[in-house]
């Protein structure tokens, strides 16, 4: 997969690093997932993910959601999908899709500050997409069990306008 380097620097250590993302505005849909403390990440094609689709209806017709704007509830969509659909790394750690980049030199995984690299680079890796197996594997109703439960955890310790 071609990527384009970042600069990133860490809010913890102040230390600036480099790191592939996906190349927007030319792959709309499409995410990097990652870890906490952890430089694994996955690929994901949101628009062409029954999971994400699944979750995304789910959020437009829920008696919490339903009423918010679009970007409000993608938003929602985006902090709660890679812990309710995704499969877990082989840690045992949860896939997100709104986590900062890792940092090596202070383990933390938060940014302040982040900008295409000068000139621009692009490399070549190889990124394993996300999967959904546990997903899959449960039934319409235990999908929307876990759903909700994620849900009511993310507005309980969100402040949603």
């Amino acid at each position: 997969m071609k990527l384009t380097l970042f600069e990133y620097e860490c809010k913890t250590c102040g230390v600036f690093f480099n790191v592939p993302q996906i190349s927007q505005p030319y792959a709309y849909g499409e995410f990097l997932l990652r870890k906490k403390n952890s430089s694994s990440v996955r690929y994901l094609n949101a628009l062409a993910s029954r999971a994400y689709s699944d979750v995304a209806h789910e959020l437009q017709i829920h008696l919490d959601t339903r009423g918010l704007d679009e970007l409000t509830r993608s938003d929602i969509l985006q902090a709660i999908f890679g812990i309710v659909a995704c499969d877990l790394g082989m840690d045992g750690e949860p896939f997100c899709m709104r986590l900062s980049p890792y940092c090596a030199a202070c383990h933390s995984s938060s940014s302040t500050f982040w900008r295409i690299t000068d000139p621009i680079e692009f490399v070549e890796i190889d990124v394993p997409p996300v999967t959904f197996s546990v997903w899959n594997g449960l039934s319409d109703q235990d999908r929307k069990i876990k759903m909700m439960q994620n849900l009511h955890r993310y507005l309980q310790t969100s402040i949603v306008a």
